[in-house]
C-alpha cells in the first residue's frame, strides 16, 4: 500500500451525507453529518486527507455532482464502493450483486470481519435493513421495510384521514389521539419486525447499526450495539481497493 495520507470516507444516506477519516487500520475521528455537498466541502476544506471512499445510494446522478465537488476541491481519486459477489470472505446471495444497497453490503462485511459465527446484521436508518450472513459468509437473504418516518409518511400520504405532519418521540405504548397513535405504530412494526426475524435465527447473533438503534435499543431490543459498520466497511472495502 502506496497511500500515506489519511483517507477520507464518505457515506451518502437517503437523509444526510456522513464523513470521517481512516487509514488502514483504522478510523481515526468521531463521525459527522452534513446536509449536501456544498456543506461536506466546507466541513473537509481545513482537512488532510488523500484518496476518498465513497458508499453511497442517492443515485448516479448526484453521486457524480459529488465526485466532481469533490475533485474541484482537490481530491486526487474517488473509489465508489459497490456490492459485489464476494469480498473479504462475504459472498452475496443476488443474482446481480451491484443491485443491492451498497450500505448494507459494507455493514455485513464491517461485521463478519470483527465477529465470528452466523449474523443478523440490522441497520436502523429512514429504510430498516436486516441482513442474515452464516457462519461461512454467505449472505442468506434479508429484509428492507420503512422506518418509522416512512411509515408516517405513506399513511399521510395516502390515506384521506390519517394526516400526521411529524412524528411524537419515539414510543411504542398505545397512542390517544392521531399523532400519537401513527408514532406509537410506526415504531411498533419497525420492533416487530426486527424481533420476529431475530427470534426465527436465534442462532445469529444481532449486531445493531444506523441512526434509530439508539432507540430500538430503547424500546428493549437485545442485539450488540455498533454504530460505525458502515464506515468500517467502507475503510475495510478502500483497504482492499486501494491493495490491489
Amino acid at each position: 500500500m502506496t497511500e500515506q495520507m489519511p483517507w477520507l470516507l464518505i457515506d451518502v444516506g437517503n437523509t444526510a451525507i456522513k464523513w470521517r477519516l481512516a487509514n488502514a487500520e483504522v478510523l481515526l475521528d468521531a463521525g459527522k453529518s452534513v446536509s449536501d455537498v456544498s456543506s461536506l466541502c466546507e466541513a473537509v476544506e481545513a482537512e488532510r486527507w488523500g484518496a476518498v471512499g465513497l458508499a453511497s445510494v442517492a443515485g448516479d446522478a448526484a453521486d457524480a455532482e459529488l465526485i466532481a465537488a469533490l475533485t474541484a476541491s482537490g481530491a486526487r481519486a474517488v473509489h465508489r464502493a459497490t456490492a459485489q459477489s464476494t469480498c473479504l470472505g462475504l459472498v452475496s446471495s443476488y443474482a446481480e450483486p451491484e443491485r443491492m444497497g451498497v450500505d448494507r453490503w459494507l455493514a455485513m462485511l464491517a461485521a463478519r470481519a470483527r465477529n465470528e459465527g452466523a449474523l443478523c446484521v440490522i441497520d436502523a436508518g429512514t429504510a430498516v435493513t436486516v441482513d442474515l450472513v452464516s457462519a461461512e459468509g454467505v449472505h442468506e437473504g434479508g429484509y428492507i421495510l420503512p422506518g418509522a418516518d416512512l411509515m408516517r409518511r405513506a399513511l399521510s400520504n395516502e390515506t384521506d384521514r390519517i394526516q400526521v405532519g411529524a412524528l411524537e418521540e419515539p414510543a411504542i405504548a398505545p397512542g390517544n389521539n392521531t399523532q400519537a397513535c401513527v408514532t406509537a405504530g410506526s415504531w411498533r412494526a419497525v420492533l416487530g419486525a426486527v424481533e420476529s426475524t431475530m427470534a426465527a435465527y436465534p442462532g445469529h447473533r444481532p449486531l445493531l447499526t444506523g441512526g434509530s438503534a439508539s432507540t430500538l435499543r430503547g424500546f428493549g431490543l437485545t442485539a450488540t450495539v455498533s454504530p460505525d459498520l458502515v464506515m468500517e466497511g467502507l475503510r475495510l472495502w478502500l483497504s482492499r481497493t486501494l491493495d490491489e
